[in-house]
C-alpha cells in the first residue's frame, strides 16, 4: 500500500506530512473512593468530596498534600531554564505526579492553585525565611501551611475558626507550643529537633517565622497560577506502560542543577537522587514505556502508531520508500512523566544512558540507498540526525537517545528511507521518572479500581524555550514589536507601547483541536504600573477575529516582579488549527518570560478490539510475588483485587495494549 500526503501541513512551523491518522486515546486506572490526581478538576473534586463548607474544602485540599509523603530532595524544577526561578514547578498535577517534591515557596503556590480551582480566592505571604498560603472565605483570610516540616493550620480558642497569618503572629507561641485544637498533622517532624534542618522545631518557627512584628507587615503576593499538565496515558497497539513503585536509580539532574545545589547544606543528598533522608522509603519511582508494534501481523498496528509520514510503502511488515522517492515515517513518544536515564558524572553534560533506547532492523542494499534516524524535541520544528547507515545488507541497530531527550515529556523520531532501503522491526523503550504516591496502590484486603479509556482523545504540549537566544523565534508564527533580552526576567518585551507574539497550534495530521490551557509567566514592575497589561487571546484564523481569554492590568499590590497565570480556552467547534496571541502593553517594564500550551484534540482512527487491553497489578505478600490481571471492558469497568490481610509491598501496575493479529 503506497501512501502519499495530499498536502503539506505546517505543524508549529515544522513540516510534517501524513497519509494516515493515528488514534489517540487516554487510559486511566484509579481507586474510585480515593483522590484522582490525574488532572486539576478531578483532583479538586475528589479531594473535597463530601465537604459542606469552604473551610472544609480548604482543609481537605491542605490535607491532600500534608497527609501524603510529598517531600524528598528539594523543590521541583524543570528545563528549559531549570536553574532559574522560571524552572520551579507550581503546576499541582506535575508537582504531585512527576516530582513529588514541594518546598515552602513552591507548595504555597500549589495549594493556592488548588484553592482557586475550587472556587476560592487565595494568596501567598512571605515571613522571615518562609512562605505560606492564605485562603479567603467567610469574609476573612485563613492561614494554611503545607510545608513538610511545619505543616499546620491554627484554630482559634473557639475550636472553629482558623486564624489568619496576622492573627497568629500576635501570639504565635500560644498556638504553636501547646495548641488546644491542633490540626492533623501538626508539626509532624518537629521531634527531630533540628537534626536535619534547624527549622524542624517549634521554637525555631515561633522565633524566626512568626514574631509579633510580622503581623500586618508580611508581604502579600498574587499566587502563581500554573495549570495544564495532565496524566494523559496515550498508548498504541503494541505498547505498554509499566509503572513501578520503586526506583531503578534513574533520575534527571542537569549539570546546571548540580552546580547550583552541590554546595547547599540543605541539598547535600543530591548525589543520591531524590529521596527523603529522614524517611528513605519516601523516594521517587521509575517506569518503562515500551513500544513494539507488530507490523507484519496487521497494518492497523503500524497506522495506530504512525504520527506522520510521506512517500512510503508498507509491505510484509517492512516500510520502504515509494518508487523513486524519499520516504519518511515519524513516530511520537509521549508521556506525562519525565524521560530519564542513569546519570553518570552529575557535573558532566551528556553522560546519561539507558533511558531512551531505539532498536530496529534496517536494510540497505547498495551505496545509493539510505537509512537515517533523526530526533526532534520541539514538536517537529527542528530535527537532529542521530544516525546514518554506512553499511549495506540487513543490520540490527540499537541507538541510545538518552542524552538527546532526557528531561523532556516526549519526542518525535523520524526515519528517512531512500533507494533500495527498508525499516523492519522496531522497538522503543523509554524510562520514566515520577512520584509513586498518586499511583493506584493496593492495600491489605479488598481493593476496588475503576478502569476507563477515552478513544480519540489526545494532548499536545508546546513548551517554547525562551531562554534560547539563538532559536527562540522558531516557536512563533509571528513576533511584532517585541525585543528579546537573554535575561530571564525580561525575555520578550515591547520596545514601548504594544507588542505581540503568536503561536500556531496544530495537533497530529487529521486531528482537530477542542480546547487548550495557556500558561504565561510575565515580568512586571513590582506593585504594578498604570497602563501596563498582558493579555491572552485566541482565534482559529491567523488574521482573527481574536477572542480575549484573560487580561490583567497588574495593578494589585504585589512586591514581586513575576506574575503567572493560566487560562482554559474551549473552541466553539473543533478546528484543525488554533492560534494563541500574547499581547503586551509596556510603559516601563512588561515582558513574557515563559509560555506553556497544552492543547487537547480529537483524532479519528480505528478503535481497539474488545480484549485488546490488559491491566496487571503486581505485589509481594508475605515475601511471595503475586499478581492479578484483567482484560477490562473498553467502555469502562470497576473491578476488585483481593490481597491477604498481611502487609504487602506494591511492585508495579501495567497497562498493555495488544497488537492486532
Amino acid at each position: 500500500m503506497e501512501h502519499t500526503a495530499l498536502k503539506a501541513l505546517v505543524f508549529l512551523l515544522g513540516l510534517c506530512l501524513s497519509g494516515a491518522t493515528a488514534m489517540a486515546r487516554n487510559f486511566k486506572v484509579v481507586n474510585p473512593s480515593g483522590v484522582d490526581a490525574t488532572d486539576i478538576r478531578s483532583l479538586v473534586e475528589t479531594a473535597t468530596r463530601g465537604c459542606r463548607s469552604d473551610q472544609e474544602r480548604a482543609i481537605a485540599l491542605w490535607a491532600y498534600i500534608t497527609r501524603n509523603p510529598y517531600y524528598h530532595w528539594c523543590e521541583a524544577r524543570e528545563d528549559p531554564e531549570g536553574a532559574t526561578e522560571l524552572g520551579v514547578v507550581v503546576d499541582p498535577i506535575a508537582a504531585f505526579n512527576v516530582h513529588g517534591t514541594v518546598i515552602c515557596y513552591q507548595v504555597c503556590d500549589i495549594l493556592a492553585n488548588m484553592a482557586e480551582a475550587a472556587g476560592m480566592r487565595a494568596r501567598t505571604r512571605g515571613v522571615p525565611g518562609h512562605k505560606v498560603t492564605e485562603i479567603f472565605y467567610g469574609g476573612r483570610w485563613h492561614l494554611f501551611d503545607a510545608q513538610h516540616d511545619c505543616q499546620a493550620y491554627y484554630v482559634a480558642d473557639d475550636g472553629k475558626r482558623i486564624l489568619s497569618l496576622d492573627e497568629l503572629c500576635l501570639d504565635a507561641a500560644k498556638y504553636i507550643r501547646s495548641p488546644k485544637h491542633p490540626s492533623q498533622p501538626f508539626y509532624q517532624f518537629d521531634h527531630y529537633g533540628g537534626k536535619f534542618w534547624p527549622w524542624e522545631s517549634r521554637e525555631y518557627v515561633i522565633k524566626k517565622f512568626y514574631p509579633p512584628k510580622v503581623s500586618g507587615t508580611a508581604e502579600v503576593f498574587v499566587p502563581y497560577v500554573a495549570r495544564g499538565h495532565t496524566i494523559h496515558l496515550d498508548l498504541r497497539r503494541g505498547e505498554k506502560l509499566i509503572r513501578h513503585f520503586t526506583n531503578q536509580g534513574k533520575w534527571h539532574c542537569p549539570p546546571a542543577f548540580y552546580q547550583r545545589w552541590k554546595g547547599d547544606r540543605t541539598q547535600r543528598w543530591v548525589d543520591k537522587g531524590p529521596h527523603d533522608p529522614r524517611n528513605p522509603q519516601n523516594a521517587y519511582a521509575n517506569g518503562e514505556l515500551v513500544y513494539e508494534p507488530d507490523w507484519a501481523a496487521s497494518e492497523d498496528n503500524f497506522h495506530d502508531g504512525l504520527y506522520a509520514g510521506e512517500n512510503f510503502v508498507l509491505e510484509q511488515g517492512q516500510v520502504r520508500p515509494a518508487t523513486g522517492k524519499t520516504g519518511q515515517v515519524i513516530f511520537r513518544v509521549q508521556t506525562p512523566y519525565l524521560i530519564v536515564g542513569n546519570p553518570g558524572e552529575l557535573a558532566a553534560a551528556g553522560d546519561s544512558r539507558d533511558g531512551a533506547i531505539f532498536e530496529a532492523e534496517f536494510t540497505r542494499q547498495d551505496a545509493a540507498a539510505a537509512n537515517a534516524v533523526a530526533v526532534s524535541t520541539d514538536n517537529g520544528i527542528t530535527w537532529r540526525e542521530v544516525w546514518r547507515n554506512d553499511q549495506t545488507g540487513r543490520r540490527p541497530v540499537r541507538l541510545d537517545l538518552t542524552n538527546r531527550v532526557e528531561g523532556t515529556y516526549g519526542y518525535l523520531l523520524k526515519v528517512t528511507l531512500a533507494g533500495d532501503a527498508a525499516l523492519g522491526k522496531m522497538r522503543l523503550r523509554n524510562c520514566l521518572f515520577y512520584s509513586p504516591v498518586p499511583l493506584p496502590a493496593l492495600q491489605p484486603g479488598e481493593n476496588e479500581f475503576a478502569f476507563s479509556m477515552e478513544e480519540g482523545k489526545g494532548v499536545l504540549a508546546i513548551r517554547p524555550d525562551l531562554g534560547d537566544a539563538a532559536g527562540y523565534q522558531r516557536y512563533f508564527r509571528e513576533l511584532k514589536d517585541l525585543k528579546y533580552h537573554p535575561k530571564f526576567t525580561q525575555h520578550l518585551s515591547p520596545v514601548q507601547g504594544l507588542g505581540h507574539a503568536v503561536v500556531e497550534v496544530a495537533g497530529p495530521p487529521g486531528s482537530k483541536i477542542e480546547s487548550l490551557t495557556v500558561h504565561g509567566s510575565f515580568g512586571a514592575r513590582p506593585s504594578g504600573t498604570a497602563g501596563e497589561s498582558a493579555e491572552i487571546l485566541w482565534a482559529t484564523n491567523p488574521k482573527g477575529p481574536w477572542t480575549s481569554a484573560w487580561k490583567s492590568e497588574f495593578t494589585a499590590r504585589n512586591d514581586k516582579w513575576r506574575w503567572d497565570h493560566s487560562v482554559d480556552i474551549r473552541l466553539k467547534a473543533p478546528a484543525e488549527k488554533c492560534y494563541v496571541k500574547i499581547l503586551l502593553r509596556r510603559r516601563q517594564w512588561m515582558s513574557l518570560n515563559r509560555l506553556r500550551i497544552h492543547a487537547r484534540y480529537v483524532s479519528p482512527g480505528r478503535p481497539l478490539r474488545p480484549g485488546g487491553v490488559t491491566v496487571t497489578h503486581a505485589w509481594t505478600e508475605d515475601g511471595q510475588p503475586k499478581s492479578f490481571s484483567i482484560k477490562p471492558d473498553l467502555t469502562g469497568q470497576t473491578y476488585s483485587v483481593n490481597t491477604g490481610g498481611k502487609p504487602i509491598k506494591n511492585r508495579s501496575i501495567t497497562i498493555e495494549v495488544a497488537n492486532d493479529r
